[in-house]
């Protein structure tokens, strides 16, 4: 509540700060619907199945129908219009993979540069199992409640380099491990660097190199991790696409309790985006599709996984 309240307190004050009323010309956003299909068979996923025999396979796969609502929304403030305050997921973020809901504010400099400052809320929370290890009964589910800040420095002075940094904090609800080096409480500390070239007037490649470290209660939950991504994008007439892979390595620090080795992980990420402005000729209305795949590789059988996910639908732009 109260990182809540400072956030609060700090965008109240940029609109103070402002002498303009509010202007419906100053808003802009986009509205997405989506449907889908999305499975995966991770055995610590909770849409699988609650009861498991073996600690040494993958498990059964879940197939999933999937509605996506997404978007965000802006403000510009300032009579140059060169700051605003938002909320929603952006496309940047879309366009790679990566859905997380933000409340932030941005300012643009005259050199170009952008800094961004947001609130994540949700980004953190989600559902874990209580103890995904038990093979005796059923598994049970308990919430993950968790928030993250994230600050972007976009485009520093037109090079096209930018750097992304976030500190995140997750509890679980009802820790359910019996081992303390596997508890999953967590600090979580991110660095990311990324430098956009174009290739011509119509594409560009997007490379960038990111670290994490995870702070966790328990030594054996805790990481460091290394990822190469690179995003290739093109933009011609109304068609517009981003491909986008990765690579990471993620050591963990101590060994696991229950299958007596250190942990570590090869992960694997490609994923497509692609638009279609103007739909059908409907103005602002453009048909989006996403589609990817996810592929953990572990030393650890228990651990590893593969998640597909497949979407169709539109957005409106305003």
């Amino acid at each position: 509540m109260k990182s809540l309240s400072v956030i609060s307190l700090s965008l109240a004050s940029v609109f103070s700060a402002s002498t303009l009323a509010f202007d419906a010309d100053r808003l802009s956003g986009e509205l997405i619907l989506a449907t889908g299909y999305h499975s995966t068979n991770s055995v610590l996923s909770t849409e699988g199945d609650a009861k498991i025999n073996d600690l040494n396979s993958n498990g059964s796969h879940t197939n999933d129908f999937i509605v996506m609502p997404l978007g965000s929304v802006s403000y510009d403030l300032g009579t140059e219009r060169n700051h605003r305050v938002y909320l929603g997921t952006s496309r940047d973020d879309l366009a790679v993979g990566d859905l997380a809901f933000e409340i932030g504010y941005q300012y643009d400099f005259a050199n170009g540069t952008q800094i961004d400052i947001a609130f994540l809320p949700t980004v953190m929370s989600g559902e874990v199992w209580s103890n995904p290890y038990d093979t005796e009964s059923a598994r049970t589910k308990e919430d993950v409640d968790g928030h993250a800040y994230r600050l972007k420095v976009v485009n520093i002075m037109n090079t096209g380099l930018s750097l992304d940094m976030a500190y995140a904090k997750s509890e679980v609800d009802n820790e359910g491990i019996e081992y303390q080096a596997l508890h999953r409480d967590s600090e979580t500390y991110y660095i990311k660097t990324s430098y956009q070239t174009m290739v011509n007037q119509y594409s560009g490649i997007i490379a960038s190199f990111a670290y994490t470290h995870r702070d966790a209660e328990g030594k054996a939950e805790t990481y460091d991790q290394y990822k190469t991504e690179a995003t290739y994008f093109m933009q011609l007439d109304a068609h517009s696409l981003a491909l986008t892979a990765s690579y990471a390595y993620r050591e963990y620090d101590a060994i696991n309790p229950i299958f007596d080795k250190v942990r570590e992980d090869d992960r694997y990420k490609l994923f497509l985006s692609y638009e279609y402005a103007n739909f059908m000729g409907w103005q602002n209305w453009n048909l989006v599709s996403f589609a990817g795949v996810n592929s953990t590789v572990s030393n650890i059988n228990f651990y590893e996984s593969d998640e597909y996910v497949s979407t169709i639908g539109l957005s409106y732009r305003f």
